[in-house]
């Protein structure tokens, strides 16, 4: 029983402390970064509505996120890291759209989602 309160002790600290990035980087003025985090997580890229959701928007905060969003967006969407989102079972969603690899990042994204798929397969026909 201690160590299930410990746990949940822990657990609930690490969600204080990982408040959402997005707010914290607004707030900082820090929109580039903002775009970087939100390319490299695999969103789709934040509206204007939704960038001033979190902030009153300086002049040029719009265009640093989205130089950040493409940065983010590019190392998110290299095929070798496509593989492995596929691979972990995460659904496609059109976020390699328009990047410098998006015909390979997509084969990556099937390759790897396959084999998921397979993966699953497997793991129900050995409960039955």
């Amino acid at each position: 029983m201690k160590h299930l309160v410990f746990l949940v002790a822990v657990l609930g600290l690490a969600a204080c402390t990982g408040q959402s990035y997005d707010t914290e980087l607004a707030k900082e003025n820090q929109w580039k970064m903002l775009g970087v985090k939100d390319g490299e997580n695999g969103r789709l890229v934040r509206t204007e509505a939704e960038l001033r959701k979190l902030s009153d928007l300086p002049t040029g905060a719009i265009n640093e996120y989205r130089l950040g969003y493409q940065q983010g967006i590019e190392d998110y969407c290299l095929p070798y890291k496509t593989y492995k989102h596929g691979k972990k079972g995460q659904q496609y969603t059109g976020q390699c759209l328009n990047t410098k690899n998006e015909r390979l990042a997509i084969q990556g994204w099937e390759a790897g989602y396959k084999e998921y798929v397979a993966e699953q397969d497997q793991l129900w026909l050995n409960t039955e």
